[in-house]
C-alpha cells in the first residue's frame, strides 16, 4: 500500500456517523479501513484508499481477524483507531431486559475496550491515537434511556483512564462527546416492548416517542460533525471534544445550571412528571 497514514473506524453502516468519519479521514489523505458487523451495509462507501472490512466488536475472533488483516496490509502499523460502534436501547429501568441491557454494554463499553486492546500494538508503532466516540448522554440523566446513558458514562470513564494509561506508550486518546447527529442509531437497537404489568403503561406513548427519537430538537448533519471531529483530533486539540447538535449547550448547562433544574428541563416532555402510577395489590 502507499505511505498514507491509516485510520480504522468501527460501526460504519451507511447513513451513520461512522461512515461520515471514514469519508472525512479519506478527505484528509488517509488510507481508511471502514468496518461493520455486516460489511454489505457499508459496500456503497468503497472507493480508492477506502477498504471495507468485517468487524463485530463483541467477537474476539472477529477482532483478531480484523487486526490480522490490517497488520498484513499496513506492515503492522495503524495511525488512528476510531471506536464508533454503538447501539441504543430505550426502556424504563424497571422493565428493561437484562440480557438486552448486557448486549448494549457489550457493544458500547466492552467492545470499545476489546478493539482498543487488539489494535494498540499497531498504534504504538506509529505513536498513533485512539478516538472514542461517546455521547453527551454520558453526562445526562434522562427517563427511559438509563441503559444507553449509563453505558456511555461507563465508556467515557474508561476512555479517560485509557488516556492516562496509554500516554506513556506514546498513544493519545481522545474522548468525543457527540450531541445530536443525523444517524440511524434509533433504528439499530432491539424493538421496544412495554409489558402489560409495567407501572408506566399510562405514559407508554411518551416512551415510544423517545425510542423513535422524537424528542431530538436540534441535529447536525453527520458529514459536518465528522469533519469537525477529524479536524479537532488531527489538529491536536486537548481535553474532551464536544461536537454535534446541543453539545455546546449541554456542556455549559452542566456547569452553570443547578442540577435539579436541568434535570427537570430534560425530562419535562417525557411523561415522568405527569402520570399517577396504579399501585398493584399485594
Amino acid at each position: 500500500m502507499s505511505s498514507n497514514k491509516t485510520a480504522l473506524i468501527t460501526g460504519c453502516t451507511e447513513g451513520g456517523i461512522g461512515a461520515a468519519l471514514a469519508l472525512a479521514f479519506l478527505e484528509r489523505g488517509f488510507h481508511v479501513f471502514a468496518t461493520a458487523r455486516n460489511p454489505i451495509k457499508a459496500e456503497s462507501m468503497k472507493r480508492d484508499n477506502l477498504e471495507i472490512l468485517p468487524l463485530d466488536v463483541t467477537s474476539p475472533d472477529s477482532i483478531a481477524d480484523c487486526v490480522k488483516s490490517v497488520r498484513s496490509i499496513t506492515g503492522g502499523r495503524l495511525d488512528v483507531l476510531v471506536n464508533n460502534a454503538g447501539v441504543m436501547l430505550v426502556a424504563p429501568m424497571l422493565d428493561v431486559s437484562i440480557p438486552e441491557a448486557k448486549e448494549v454494554y457489550d457493544v458500547n463499553v466492552w467492545g470499545t475496550l476489546a478493539v482498543t486492546q487488539g489494535f494498540v500494538p499497531l498504534l504504538v508503532e506509529t505513536s498513533g491515537m485512539v478516538v472514542n466516540i461517546t455521547s453527551i448522554a454520558a453526562t445526562l440523566y434522562v427517563a427511559w434511556q438509563g441503559t444507553y446513558h449509563s453505558s456511555k458514562a461507563a465508556q467515557l470513564s474508561m476512555s479517560e483512564v485509557l488516556r492516562i494509561e496509554l500516554e506513556p506508550l506514546g498513544v493519545r486518546v481522545h474522548s468525543v462527546l457527540l450531541g445530536e447527529v443525523e444517524s440511524n442509531i434509533y433504528s439499530n437497537g432491539p424493538a421496544l416492548e412495554i409489558p402489560a404489568s409495567s407501572y408506566y403503561q399510562q405514559v407508554r406513548e411518551s416512551i415510544f416517542d423517545g425510542a423513535a427519537g422524537k424528542f431530538i430538537i436540534k441535529t447536525e448533519s453527520a458529514e459536518v460533525c465528522a469533519r469537525h471531529v477529524v479536524s479537532d483530533v488531527l489538529n491536536g486539540q486537548s481535553g474532551q471534544i464536544w461536537r454535534g447538535g446541543l453539545a455546546g449547550i449541554v456542556k455549559w448547562a452542566n456547569r452553570l445550571l443547578p442540577g435539579w433544574l436541568f434535570e427537570r428541563y430534560l425530562n419535562a416532555h417525557r411523561g415522568i412528571y405527569s402520570f399517577h402510577p396504579h399501585r398493584k395489590a399485594l
